[in-house]
C-alpha cells in the first residue's frame, strides 16, 4: 500500500482532493482500473491518457495522476487527482521512491531472448521460500518496468522484474528505478542491432543493469557468453557463473529428455530441474533461475516445491493442437540467436508425423537484415522438414539462404504477408505434421494457430 502524501512527495505533484484511503495499484490502462488504483493518464503517440480518466473512476479506480492544464470533465470533478508537471515522469520518480521501500529482495533480469521465460521460472522457484511478485508478462520498458515495481506487495520477499532495452540509453533509466539486490543476464546476441550496430555496444547497455546492482548482491550470467569481458566489468557485486555442461561454472547443467535439466553445484547432490521445456536455451534459462533462487535464498528443496508451480508463458514453446496439425507456438518473438535455438530445438523433437517450419521475419536488424536472415537460413538447409515456408520481406533471403545451402526450393514456400500465410499454409499441411512457429512480434504468426484450426 502507498500513502497518497507518499505519492505527492515522490511525483513533486498536488493532490486536488487526497484520497482517503491508500493506494493499492497503479496502471495506466483505464479498462484494468480497480478499487484502490491509481490511474496515470500517460500521452502517447496514438492516444492521451487523459482522455480515458473518467473511464478509469468508472471502472472503480480510487485516484488518477494528470497533467497540470487538464481540464477534468464534471463527472471527474471533485475526484482525487494528482497533478504533476510530466506524468510519465512522475511515474518513474513514484516507483524509485517505492523501490526504497521495499523489504523485498529484487532480482533484475535482462538479455537478448529468454528473459520473460527466465522471469517466470526464477519466480516460481522463489516461491518455495516466501511470497513473490514477478513483472506481468513483458512489461519491461520505460513505462512497463515502473508499473511493475509500484505493483510489488509491500509483504513480498522476493521479485524478478525484467529491464528490456531497444536502443543506446534505455537501460539507464530502468537501471536507476529498479536498483537491484540481485542480476541475471540470460544471452547476448544481434537483437535491436539496428540501433546498437554490435554485440559489444548491446553487451555494455545490459551491463548498466549490473553496474546498479547493489554492491552485497550479485550477479548471475552464463559462463563463456558473448561479452562476459564486459559484463563482469561493470559488477561491483559478486559474480556467480552458470552453464550447460561440459562447460565450468558455480552451477553446472545437463540437458535430458523432455524438457529435465540435472544441475551440479558446489558438491551438493544434483537435482533434477523438470520444466517441460524442450531445447538448451531452455535448459539454460532453467539453470540460471535455479542459480538465481539458490544464490537469493532459496534452498534446493523450497526451489524445486515452487518450480513444481511453474506455467510456461504463452507462444513460448507453446504446443497446442490445431484441426489435423499439432502447432509448436514460438511465435511471442525473435532475433537470430532465438531464432537458430527454435530451429536446432525443433529439428531434435520427436514428432509423429511430418515437420513444417513457418518463420517470419526478424525485426529490427538494420543493415545487417538481409545477411542474418541469409545465415540463418543456411544454418537450416538440412533440416529434417518437409516444407520450410516463410512470411515477410526480409524472410526471403532466409528462403534464398536454404537453398543455397542445398534445401530444395520446391520445399519452400514464401508469403508476402502473415493474412497471405494465412490462406494459404492450410492448404499445404498433411494431417498429424507439426507446425513450429517463429518470428518477430511484428509479424504477428500467432493467427496462424486459428487459421490452421479452421
Amino acid at each position: 500500500m502507498i500513502r497518497p502524501e507518499q505519492l505527492s512527495h515522490w511525483a513533486g505533484g498536488t493532490w486536488s482532493v487526497p484520497p482517503t484511503f491508500p493506494i493499492t495499484a497503479v496502471t495506466q490502462d483505464s479498462r484494468a482500473a480497480c478499487l484502490g488504483a491509481l490511474y496515470v493518464a500517460l500521452r502517447g503517440p496514438r492516444h492521451d491518457g487523459h482522455d480515458f480518466v473518467a473511464a478509469a473512476f468508472r471502472a472503480g479506480a480510487t485516484a488518477a495522476m494528470v497533467r497540470p492544464d487538464w481540464a477534468p470533465p464534471a463527472e471527474v470533478a471533485g475526484l482525487p487527482l494528482l497533478r504533476v508537471d510530466d506524468p510519465a515522469a512522475a511515474l518513474v520518480a513514484c516507483a524509485k521512491g517505492y523501490r526504497a521501500t521495499l523489504r523485498a529482495r529484487v532480482v533484475g533480469v535482462t538479455g537478448s531472448a529468454g528473459k520473460t521465460t527466465f522471469k517466470e521460472l526464477a519466480a516460481a522457484m522463489l516461491s518455495g521460500a516466501g511470497k513473490t511478485a514477478a513483472t506481468p508478462g513483458n512489461r519491461n520498458n520505460e513505462i512497463g518496468l515502473p508499473l511493475s515495481l509500484l505493483n510489488i506487495p509491500d509483504d513480498a520477499r522476493f521479485a524478478v522484474i525484467e529491464a528490456g532495452i531497444s536502443h543506446p540509453g534505455d537501460m539507464d533509466p530502468l537501471a536507476d528505478a529498479l536498483r537491484p539486490d540481485a542480476a541475471a543476464v540470460t544471452c547476448l546476441g544481434p537483437a535491436h542491432i539496428e540501433f546498437f550496430g554490435t554485440v559489444g555496444a548491446i553487451a555494455a547497455e545490459k551491463a548498466k543493469l549490473l553496474a546498479a546492482t547493489r554492491a552485497k548482491g550479485f550477479a548471475v550470467i552464463p559462463a563463456g557468453v558473448a561479452g562476459e569481458a564486459t559484463l563482469r566489468a561493470a559488477c561491483r557485486c559478486r559474480v556467480v557463473t552458470a552453464a550447460l555442461a561440459p562447460a565450468e561454472a558455480d552451477y553446472v547443467g545437463e540437458p535430458l529428455a523432455k524438457g529435465v535439466v540435472r544441475v551440479r553445484h558446489a558438491g551438493e547432490p544434483a537435482v533434477l530441474l523438470e520444466t517441460g521445456l524442450c531445447g538448451e536455451h531452455n535448459a539454460s534459462n532453467a539453470l540460471l533461475a535455479y542459480a538465481t533462487a539458490r544464490e537469493a535464498g532459496a534452498s534446493a528443496a523450497e526451489a524445486l516445491a515452487g518450480l513444481a508451480r511453474f506455467q510456461p508463458p504463452p507462444m513460448r514453446w507453446e504446443s497446442v493442437q490445431a484441426g489435423p496439425v499439432r502447432v509448436v507456438n514460438d511465435a511471442y518473438n525473435a532475433n537470430p540467436l532465438s531464432m537458430r535455438a527454435a530451429l536446432e530445438t525443433f529439428a531434435g523433437m520427436e514428432t509423429p508425423g511430418g515437420k513444417i517450419v513457418c518463420v517470419g521475419d526478424m525485426l529490427e536488424l538494420g543493415d545487417a537484415s538481409d545477411a542474418q536472415h541469409r545465415a540463418v537460413g543456411e544454418a537450416s538447409g538440412n533440416g529434417p522438414w518437409r516444407l520450410l515456408a516463410a512470411v515477410g520481406p526480409a524472410s526471403r533471403a532466409l528462403v534464398e539462404g536454404a537453398v543455397a545451402a542445398g534445401y530444395p526450393p520446391s520445399r519452400t514456400a514464401w508469403f508476402a504477408t502473415t493474412a497471405e500465410a494465412a490462406e494459404a499454409l492450410p492448404l499445404l499441411v498433411r494431417p498429424g505434421e507439426t507446425v513450429l512457429l517463429k518470428g518477430s512480434r511484428g509479424m504477428r504468426l500467432e493467427r496462424l494457430v486459428d487459421a490452421l484450426r479452421g
